[in-house]
């Protein structure tokens, strides 16, 4: 009996430093501003208050959302696509965690919000390239692309219809809420 409570204390153990190591290797090279907030995110457990969830949630969505508007100033289109993805994603734990707290009507703001930018990606197709051609004069020629999806369309595909079944929820239960309750009849008081 001894034996097979020791076996567990260390498998424990080395489970927590396995999982240490893995959040101590996350990287994002595209948006480092996030990498503490995602790192907070995974170390979250089911049974936490879901104020503690929706608040390390939404602080990996605006971090994302911040990387975005910083790649979109910069032009740069499938990281903005990326960071986009990734906001969404966040977005998406964040309304669960507000639909856990009752707060149904910020849950809603924060998926109707998400869902469009998350729909921009699934839509994006690549646009015309320009390219120097290899004569002495350099001149520049522009080509058809070949308009093919986002890197991250897929992904955002699946957000979108995260996105969607959370707000069909929503709905459902707004139109529990909505229902009149049926109540029992009185009985007449007899006389």
């Amino acid at each position: 009996m001894r034996y097979a409570g020791v076996v567990l204390v260390f498998g424990f153990i080395a489970a927590s430093l396995g999982r240490a190591d893995a959040q101590a290797t996350f990287a994002d090279s595209i948006c480092p501003e996030a990498v503490q907030y995602v790192v907070a995110v995974g170390k979250l457990r089911r049974e936490d208050p879901p104020q503690q969830v929706y608040a390390a949630a939404q602080a990996v969505t605006d971090a994302y959302e911040r990387c975005s508007g910083r790649m979109l100033s910069n032009g740069f289109r499938e990281p903005q696509h990326y960071a986009d993805t990734r906001a969404a994603q966040f977005a998406v734990v964040a309304a669960r965690a507000l639909i856990a707290m009752n707060r149904i009507d910020d849950a809603k703001r924060e998926l109707s919000h998400w869902r469009p930018i998350a729909q921009q990606v699934v839509d994006w197709k690549t646009e015309t390239e320009a390219f120097n051609s290899g004569d002495a004069g350099g001149t520049a020629y522009a080509g058809a692309g070949n308009h093919s999806n986002s890197r991250y369309h897929d992904s955002a595909k699946e957000i979108v219809s995260a996105i969607d079944a959370e707000l069909g929820r929503i709905d459902a239960m707004n139109r529990e809420v909505g229902r009149p309750q049926a109540q029992p009849s009185a009985s007449p008081a007899p006389h």
